[in-house]
């Protein structure tokens, strides 16, 4: 029996418990996530950041997509609140000393950890970050956004979702 006929029969209480266990699940890989960033080895954090994101995908598209499709109603109202990319006024002075070969510097590392498959722009953004901490100590979350959409507007990523917050998005490279 197909994953379509097994979600056609799904009963509404069974649907909530999976949707249930698939965002605790999510959750818990989010936090292995913050794990792998920590570790120093570029190659070997790449290489278990990819794995943990076609873990992800697959827990998604799935097991809690079919879920939702057939029930619409059990995705939660987000309250999103202020998006990512605004700037405090001392974040602001952070970015203001930045020179063009630092903004270069940066949007190259956040190329750098695009593929040409959807990751979260939160991934994107946290891995930049820790690879370039200490160049670019205190430089704000909202601010390495703030690149990617204008990566995304220059032609150099696609995006799917709101930039405004990075948990709500998605990048890839282009496809050509």
């Amino acid at each position: 029996m197909g994953l379509t006929t097994t979600t056609q029969l799904m009963n509404q209480d069974i649907a909530k418990d999976l949707f249930a266990a698939c965002e605790r699940t999510l959750a818990e890989l989010t936090a292995a996530e913050q794990v792998i960033l920590r570790i120093s080895d570029a190659e070997e954090r790449s290489l278990l950041l990819r794995g943990l994101g076609g873990t992800i995908g697959e827990v998604l598209e799935k097991l809690r997509a079919p879920v939702l499709r057939q029930y619409p109603a059990l995705e939660p109202a987000v309250e999103l609140g202020e998006p990512d990319t605004v700037l405090d006024d001392a974040s602001l002075n952070v970015v203001s000393q930045l020179t063009s070969d630092d903004i270069a510097h940066i949007d190259r590392a956040l190329l750098a950890e695009c593929a040409p498959s959807w990751r979260k722009v939160a991934r994107v953004v946290g891995a930049a970050m820790s690879s370039l901490k200490t160049q670019f100590p205190g430089l704000p979350d909202g601010y390495y956004a703030q690149r990617v959409v204008a990566l995304v507007h220059a032609a150099n990523l696609e995006s799917q979702g709101n930039l405004q917050y990075m948990r709500f998005s998605e990048v890839r490279l282009p496809q050509r």
